[in-house]
């Protein structure tokens, strides 16, 4: 089994998120774009960013949902006797 991934506090961050699908929703622009234009190479690379910050967004939810779980885990728990 493979070792759960490092991501840093600030990963799940509402502005990260928010960066990652605008940058999305831009490269799926010109994604778009690029393949009316016939430009087969520009689209295969606006293509690629779409995937890498797609991939970003989707594991900045999943480390901040993470992180909620664990602050409710946290307020749970309860004060040490």
């Amino acid at each position: 089994m493979a070792a759960a991934p490092f991501r840093p506090p600030w990963f799940g961050n509402v502005g990260v998120q928010v960066l990652a699908g605008v940058a999305v929703v831009y490269n799926l622009y010109q994604l778009v774009t690029k393949v009316i234009d016939a430009q087969w190479g520009e689209a295969f690379l606006s293509f690629a960013w779409t995937v890498l910050f797609g991939y970003v967004l989707l594991e900045s939810l999943r480390a901040r949902r993470a992180q909620q779980a664990a602050a409710v885990d946290e307020g749970q728990a309860g004060p040490p006797d």
